[in-house]
């Protein structure tokens, strides 16, 4: 974390782009009060405008004096995009931490009014090839700052619902779903589910002659290259029509796992899977290895070439929680109205999410920041997220998993302590979100 971040509180911290609002500079701890008898100049610094090579233009500069350690002034920022406050005594010796400089970001009336939350759409526990229960492994992803997960564990649903049921009664603030990695008989290629009121895996299991027959007459109408495998094409089409029949997402996932010395989908069909728009989305990064996730990134940047609009998301396809070279590795941050279980669904669909992958430890090192995939609308505002919101948010989901993991224990203080916690994670955003142009009705 940044120090200026243990330091400093700006408020709001994202505001509406071409709108007048006040913006404060509060000190967290005396130590970094601005003195009240030292004018201070604050400079605003439009990131994407630098004026370096336009000497007729200068940065707009405002003059504040603090009457409670804190500084303020009004300002209209201007386009999206980031600005860099650079905050500067008027004294003759610099003291130390100055010039001291703070980020706020202006955004548009239609991102505005979303937030960001990060989640992973991939995960198993001990019911399949995991180590954790499903509700230890929840604990652990609040605690590594996830604000949603589903569960998927191989060709099982029900590990799912059974970590949702082991927090009903508490109020808890990362929201878990349904979810489940569907595996097709005769078809080695898998599925992710999330979100359906149903198991795909189960309609499959009860009656294997019904979706056998069901995939030989959705092969006979089919159209497609001589190359393909006509059975594997309509068993993707079945998997994805039933799993939006149980009103759930279709995830394509690791196309380029490398899986018995080879890619787990001929390279054809995965690229034609994607183009018939089969999916709700790409599973761009698995959270595994370089070796399947640079492959994948190609090819959906040549796809997106070739006019193709393919919502992609990160899962870490983790195995476990405790340290395990997964987990942690890959994430989306999904731009939604709330963090509830349509909301994040239709963000996906509409192509409001970023892939990120990131390396703390093993053969890749530590990874100072993510790599992101997505619009360059979005994965601006995602860097900046992860520099000025997501350290703070991460320390209440911190707080929130070890207690969550106390509770499934059976600590006996640990449902009263997380009703108090209950809500901070949304209290973070309506400081840092500016509260008045927000309809209410998204608290």
């Amino acid at each position: 974390m940044k120090t200026e971040l243990s330091y400093y509180e700006v408020c709001p911290k994202v505001l509406l782009a071409k709108d007048c609002g006040a913006i404060t500079i509060r000190p967290l701890g005396h130590h970094a009060a601005f003195k009240p008898e030292t004018p201070y100049t604050i400079t605003v610094i439009p990131m994407n405008e630098t004026t370096r090579n336009d000497k007729a233009q200068a940065y707009p500069v405002y003059k504040a004096n603090s009457a409670d350690g804190s500084l303020s002034f009004s300002h209209q920022l201007g386009a999206e995009g980031q600005y860099a406050l650079r905050i500067v005594p008027q004294i003759d010796t610099m003291p130390r931490g100055f010039p001291l400089e703070v980020r706020v970001y202006a955004v548009e009336e239609d991102l505005y009014r979303l937030r960001p939350y990060r989640g992973d759409l991939h995960a198993h526990t001990c019911y399949s090839d995991g180590k954790e229960a499903p509700a230890i492994v929840a604990a652990n992803y609040r605690k590594a700052g996830f604000d949603f997960l589903a569960i998927t564990d191989h060709e099982r649903y029900e590990p799912s619902i059974e970590a949702i049921d082991a927090y009903r009664d508490i109020p808890i603030d990362i929201r878990l779903f349904p979810g489940e990695e569907v595996h097709p008989q005769g078809n080695h290629t898998h599925y992710i589910h999330i979100g359906g009121i149903s198991s795909v895996n189960k309609l499959m299991q009860s009656d294997w002659a019904r979706y056998h027959r069901e995939v030989a007459e959705l092969a006979a109408g089919l159209n497609i290259p001589e190359s393909l495998n006509r059975e594997e094409f309509a068993s993707c089409q079945w998997v994805c029509r039933e799993i939006h029949k149980a009103g759930g997402l279709a995830i394509m996932v690791h196309p380029h796992w490398i899986h018995d010395h080879a890619y787990h989908i001929r390279e054809d069909m995965a690229a034609y899977m994607l183009k018939a728009t089969c999916f709700d989305a790409f599973e761009l990064i698995g959270g595994q290895t370089l070796q399947e996730n640079i492959p994948q990134v190609a090819l959906w940047r040549q796809l997106q070439a070739e006019g193709n609009t393919i919502p992609i998301l990160g899962c870490s396809d983790s195995h476990g929680t405790v340290n395990s070279p997964w987990f942690n590795t890959a994430k989306s941050i999904v731009f939604a109205e709330y963090a509830g279980r349509s909301a994040i669904m239709d963000a996906i669909r509409q192509n409001r999410s970023v892939a990120q992958e990131q390396y703390t430890f093993g053969p890749y090192g530590q990874e100072p920041l993510p790599r992101m995939y997505g619009e360059y609308r979005y994965v601006m505002f995602a860097l900046f997220l992860e520099e000025e919101y997501f350290p703070i948010h991460d320390e209440l989901c911190y707080e929130e998993g070890r207690l969550m993991k106390d509770y499934i224990c059976g600590a006996p203080n640990a449902a009263g302590l997380l009703t108090t916690l209950h809500g901070r994670c949304e209290a973070l955003m309506k400081r840092y979100w500016e509260q008045a142009k927000k309809p209410a009705a998204l608290y």
